[in-house]
């Protein structure tokens, strides 16, 4: 079932935090790409990805270790469950390039996890565990309302969060979710569908798209401290999220 692919239509636009307003657009890419990453998981790839093992602190209510990450059937698949990891008392799964990547389109085909509290993801990282500044490209979907997707980026360690309506529920099968980072604009898709730009404004540094190159990062996670924003994940709740495959395409 997580090969399926589903045809939805966008109900509505909600505006989350403080993103930026905008319609339902159906144009098309006019952007010329090359692939430079694709895995479709048949296997962990330590050429191109590490497992993280170590704990992030708050709000993360569970910490990474390598097991949770296992390869069955071409996909990845991330549990989340109660079991002790670096002082932690629930364990998840963190998959991230070992190197770095700027602009292009970033895709990953995922079933997200529909568990209140957690958030399956797709981003772009860097920050002071780095050694930079703090820029980020996410694509993150909620388990207490799995029709909708969470679109931001941060600069500096700004955010700027917006929510959209899917029209689908991401927690019963696979789509894909892509975004598409320039440094004039970033523009957001799920399943080839253009939803959401954003453009460089210039006003300040911190308004300002990412300009540093960050590591693509995809995991699931649950939640302490911010249950108004993830839900509430409750204790030994087991949550999964499946991925198909991650791509990276540079611009021509």
């Amino acid at each position: 079932m997580f090969k399926n692919t589903f045809y939805f239509m966008l109900l509505s636009i909600f505006l989350f935090g403080c993103g930026e307003e905008s319609s339902f657009n159906q144009e098309t890419t006019a952007e010329e790409f090359r692939t430079l990453l694709l895995d479709d998981f048949t296997e962990n790839n330590q050429t191109l990805w590490q497992k993280a093992d170590w704990a992030n602190g708050d709000p993360f209510y569970s910490a990474w270790c390598p097991e949770q990450i296992d390869f069955n059937e071409s996909l990845l698949t991330i549990t989340l469950e109660q079991k002790d990891c670096h002082a932690y008392t629930h364990a998840s799964g963190e998959y991230r390039t070992l190197n770095t990547y700027k602009y292009g389109k970033y895709t990953a085909k995922f079933q997200a996890s529909d568990v209140n509290g957690t958030i399956s993801s797709l981003f772009v990282y860097t920050g002071v565990s780095e050694g930079t500044e703090w820029d980020e490209i996410d694509i993150e979907i909620l388990g207490k309302d799995t029709t909708k997707v969470q679109f931001n980026y941060w600069r500096n360690g700004h955010e700027h969060p917006i929510l959209f309506d899917l029209g689908f529920d991401a927690s019963l099968a696979t789509h894909t979710y892509s975004f598409v980072w320039h440094q004039d604009y970033i523009k957001w898709y799920v399943d080839d569908q253009l939803i959401h730009t954003v453009t460089e404004n210039n006003n300040s540094d911190n308004d300002s798209l990412p300009i540093n190159a960050g590591k693509i990062i995809i995991n699931l996670w649950a939640a302490t401290g911010i249950d108004s924003w993830s839900g509430t994940y409750i204790d030994n709740s087991t949550a999964k999220a499946y991925y198909d495959y991650v791509k990276y395409e540079e611009f021509r």
